[in-house]
């Protein structure tokens, strides 16, 4: 599973959150024989079958618990969207929900959203102001003790109020706020949710054939462990789904899923890609598969109250000793040579704005590090490992169990630090333990997986690093990118709000705040016998339009 990055993803949360998770979009796309256009013309009804590889946590992606791609890519075809993030990077209103979205004022900054009169929830409850007035006072920051992905925008409305019967929803920011755009994606029913036990925090865990949906799908039937299906929303206002039903089939072993696909189980397969299962896939007969790159980036997080890890000259001696390039050689770049290092954690390489601020780490300097260590204080023992005070430098590395790619990498970055004098034991978990459970409760001493990023590249990033925020599992603080995050979501110009972007960037880089490794591929395969499937390389995933689905037309 990847987090979705404010933006599961992690991210969330939907709109500004990244979550935890990978997408890409955009290139080395493969069509093995038989495969067709995705935009191909198709029929109404039959049913996709999807190998998923996570299973959802819960079904509020707006919580740190659920904000991940195994979730977004479930309630993204449940939940309305005032807008939705395109595989070019753009946003696009959804016009089925909403008859327009327009700020009519700058000071103070004045948004007006009007919702379609007919869109009602599927109990038949129309979607008003009062579920934007709901979404925004769970998440502002005002509610103690919420569970909440980000609070990024929400936390500088002044007011949402109704008009027109509720149709029409007046936002009024205390503050500037130029990522609006990606605020209220992912809108919950709050008369449902207020009366269930847990209410948002949890009190969609249970029951998701229950939940009233405003959009194509919803949940006909969940069985843990095996598969949940989704199912037409016949009260969808809007236009209607081609597919009767959608099923999630959990293949949480990556290296089922080819053979899953050969042999007609499922028809999609969106894994994070290994080798051999790349490999298998494009040697596959009436399949079409691409790898993309994206928004969405691999790294190592940090427990800052980890001993020994609150320590910045060992945060920096790791950082050092790490050889980051043959990580990317042994593991992403054997199956795209579009694979390398990245040295940005607020824009992506390939971004205009990006700059390298980590060049001078991850080279494998097993010298320099184990100079860090010493001048700090710490001595060789015996058994070759670091200590001061009797503490040993031992620490836990935890990723998502089952996932090849990344258990490579543990057991590389694992030698690497041996040769520093720094030893790592591996402690990975299936994914649901570790998104649901491992990273929320800072249950790790270094953690690998992904950030699924938006549009938003500086918004979407405020909760992975702001002290307290939602993503920032690993509770690391500074007033100074505290600071930068909140002049940079005010800032309206392009070139000074990317400038303030790498100036985060060098700070994060400074405290050694986590450690980048590379932008994440993506690999998506489908049945040439489907068309309107297309990947989108941001937060959303090829999800966000599972309503263009179908079988090919004769």
């Amino acid at each position: 599973m990847h987090r979705l990055r404010t933006v599961r993803l992690a991210a969330l949360l939907v709109g500004l959150a990244m979550i935890a998770a990978g997408c890409g979009g955009g290139g080395d796309e493969n069509k093995s024989s038989g495969g067709g256009s995705s935009n191909a013309a198709v029929k109404d009804g039959g049913t996709l079958n999807y190998a998923a590889d996570q299973e959802p946590t819960g079904f509020n992606n707006n919580t740190s618990k659920d904000n991940g791609t195994s979730v977004l890519n479930i309630v993204v075809g449940m939940f309305p969207f005032t807008f939705h993030a395109q595989p070019d990077f753009t946003v696009k209103m959804d016009d089925a929900f909403l008859d327009s979205a327009e700020q009519t004022s700058e000071d103070p900054q004045t948004i007006v959203y009007k919702i379609k009169q007919e869109a009602i929830w599927s109990d038949d409850t129309p979607i008003t102001a009062d579920d934007f007035k709901y979404f925004w006072e769970q998440q502002n920051g005002t509610i103690k003790d919420n569970d909440v992905a980000t609070t990024t925008g929400y936390d500088q409305i002044k007011s949402v109020e109704g008009s027109d019967n509720g149709k029409t929803v007046t936002v009024v920011f205390k503050t500037p706020f130029a990522d609006w755009k990606g605020l209220f994606t992912g809108i919950l029913p709050a008369h449902y949710v207020e009366k269930q036990p847990g209410k948002w925090n949890t009190g969609l865990d249970k029951n998701p054939e229950k939940i009233p949906v405003g959009g194509w799908f919803k949940v006909e039937n969940y069985t843990q462990g095996q598969s949940l299906t989704l199912a037409r929303n016949d009260k969808y206002w809007g236009p209607k789904t081609h597919l009767d039903t959608v099923v999630f089939r959990f293949l949480p072993e990556s290296t089922t899923q080819p053979a899953a696909l050969q042999n007609n189980e499922v028809d999609l397969i969106y894994p994070q890609p290994q080798l051999d299962q790349v490999q298998q896939v494009k040697a596959l007969p009436d399949v079409t598969s691409e790898i993309n790159f994206g928004l969405s980036f691999e790294h190592f997080d940090f427990n800052f109250k980890t001993p020994g890890l609150d320590d910045i000259a060992v945060r920096k001696a790791i950082a050092t000793g790490l050889n980051i390039q043959l990580l990317v050689d042994r593991t992403v770049k054997q199956f795209s040579d579009k694979a390398q290092p990245l040295g940005n954690r607020i824009w992506l390489t390939g971004q205009p704005q990006y700059q390298d601020h980590f060049g001078q780490y991850g080279k494998g300097d097993t010298a320099g590090a184990t100079k860090l260590l010493e001048d700090a204080g710490y001595t060789k023992g015996a058994d070759g490992i670091y200590a001061k005070g009797g503490k040993k430098l031992s620490f836990r590395f935890s990723t998502t169990a089952g996932n090849k790619l990344r258990e490579t990498q543990g057991e590389l970055f694992q030698s690497q630090m041996k040769d520093i004098g720094i030893q790592i034991k591996i402690s990975n978990v299936d994914s649901t333990k570790f998104f649901g459970e491992w990273l929320p409760n800072g249950n790790f001493d270094i953690a690998n997986f992904a950030w699924v990023g938006t549009p938003f590249a500086i918004s979407g990033s405020r909760d992975l690093y702001k002290t307290g925020g939602g993503g920032n599992y690993g509770s690391y603080a500074s007033k100074k990118v505290d600071d930068l995050f909140t002049q940079a979501n005010g800032e309206t110009d392009e070139a000074k709000s990317a400038e303030l972007g790498n100036q985060i960037d060098q700070q994060l880089t400074e405290d050694m705040a986590t450690i980048p490794l590379y932008n994440k591929p993506t690999f998506i395969a489908w049945r040439s016998t489907f068309g309107g499937i297309r990947d989108n390389a941001t937060n959303e995933g090829p999800f966000y339009a599972a309503n263009t689905w179908g079988q090919k037309a004769a």
